[in-house]
């Protein structure tokens, strides 16, 4: 036997082997025998028939397939054995010369191990930028606060303008068979022809409005089209926003203690203290922020300083199983495969490819962190998990123990465990940064 050995990539080596033309005589000798003793040919007792006659009666293909199962597994293994090559993952074969009477040469690509090369992960210089809290933010979100709780109220003695919502009841008049159908919008937010021609009217008008729809119109029917609408305004709502005041923030904010209760020592009862509250909230998100961003910039350099290989295969059989769980998903809400790429616009292969290249940046910074894991002597205790789980039952507001019950049902041990890893990993990685604080 012959074997080429060609190094694709670190991760790859592609052998191409030749199997002698007298084994692949023999192999199809031993598979007529063997093929014989299953086929009932007329004149013939079972495996009695010459070979000849077993050549008209069998599919040649399946002859064929049986010869190949026979010679190429038996001769994969030993070409391992010779080239001392240690497979990470089963390898796929391409039959490159394959007939009766001749030498069979096929070509395998064995996936090997990954590998990987750290670069520098401990003293990274890393700049924490928080960003000042301005007026105008801690502004905005009091307008957010009183937008948020300034309900609308009917209106009945003026016509409609922006800013309102109105209730009204529309029909095309290329639709003539279509009941009228009610609907709320927001005055000012509507197709600018609809708007135009809604404000002004007051309830119980109708009138028929004349729309054109833009070319990027939800509805591709639509789209650069014109069409009457006729429009009857059925009520009209609205509100007038307060300034922050002293009272609105008591109106919004106070409550009487319940029985039993000790009065709150230091109420919200003012603006000043809702500027402040808001103030130091948004101070407490600024850092929280610059903190994730260090987080993501230290993995960031850490994973692009480093070498990392991996075989194809892997790629492959986690797009597979993608795939398979997003069709299992689709089927559960009886959406199509076909909707699914219309939707997001894309082909199979490139959702395929999309696929991939998730997994590869997922897998680079999962192996990445299993090496520095090991170099540092990082490991994951029992401990750990329970902390994990404690927090995810915090971030969704459930007990503990229903959490702990979720994990064990949905056998997602190894999913936080995962994330304990990732943790870990950054804080030490963090810790091990010189991290420098700088202005905005």
């Amino acid at each position: 036997m012959l074997v080429k050995q060609d190094q694709i990539s670190p991760c790859e080596i592609e052998l191409e082997i030749e199997i002698e033309a007298d084994k692949v005589a023999s192999a199809f000798d031993d598979t007529y025998i063997e093929l014989g003793k299953t086929v009932a040919i007329p004149g013939f007792r079972k495996g009695k028939a010459p070979r000849a006659v077993l050549q008209s009666f069998l599919d040649q293909e399946r002859v064929k397939r049986n010869v190949a199962d026979r010679l190429i597994a038996r001769a994969y293994d030993e070409a391992i054995d010779e080239t001392n090559v240690e497979p990470f993952r089963p390898a796929g074969y391409e039959i490159i010369k394959f007939e009766p009477g001749s030498p069979m040469v096929f070509k395998v690509k064995v996936p090997l191990a990954p590998r990987i090369e750290l670069g520098q992960y401990v003293d990274l210089e890393i700049e924490r930028k928080v960003l000042p809290v301005t007026d105008e933010e801690v502004q905005a979100e009091i307008d957010h606060l009183i937008d948020d709780r300034t309900p609308y109220e009917p209106v009945t003695d003026r016509e409609v303008k922006e800013g309102d919502v109105a209730l009204v009841e529309l029909k095309r008049d290329d639709e003539p068979d279509k009941e009228p159908a009610k609907q709320t919008v927001n005055v000012g937010e509507n197709l600018p022809d609809f708007d135009k021609g809604l404000v002004g009217m007051r309830i119980g008008e109708e009138k028929a409005i004349e729309v054109t729809y833009p070319e990027d119109f939800g509805d591709e029917e639509l789209r650069g089209r014109s069409a009457s609408v006729h429009t009857k305004l059925i009520e009209i709502h609205a509100r007038q926003l307060p300034d922050l005041t002293d009272e609105w923030v008591q109106r919004s904010f106070l409550r009487e203690p319940k029985e039993g209760e000790e009065p709150d020592p230091n109420p919200l009862d003012t603006a000043d203290k809702l500027r402040a509250l808001l103030r130091s909230a948004l101070e407490k998100a600024a850092v929280a922020n610059a903190d994730d961003e260090v987080r993501a910039r230290v993995v960031d350099k850490v994973v692009s300083g480093s070498t990392v290989c991996f075989p194809e295969v892997l790629v492959e059989e986690a797009v597979d199983r993608r795939l398979a769980e997003l069709h299992e998903s689709l089927k559960k809400r009886d959406v199509t495969l076909d909707d699914y790429l219309r939707h997001t616009n894309e082909t199979l292969d490139q959702v395929r490819e999309r696929f991939a290249r998730e997994f590869r940046n997922l897998l680079t910074t999962s192996l990445v962190f299993r090496e520095i894991m090991e170099k540092e002597n990082i490991t994951v205790e029992e401990d750990d998990v329970k902390a994990e789980i404690q927090e995810m039952a915090s971030e969704r507001r459930v007990p503990v123990e229903s959490m702990t019950a979720y994990v064990e049902s949905t056998d997602s041990q190894d999913l936080v465990n995962s994330r304990v890893r990732r943790k870990k990993v950054v804080d030490f990685l963090v810790h091990a940064s010189n991290i420098k604080n700088v202005g905005a």
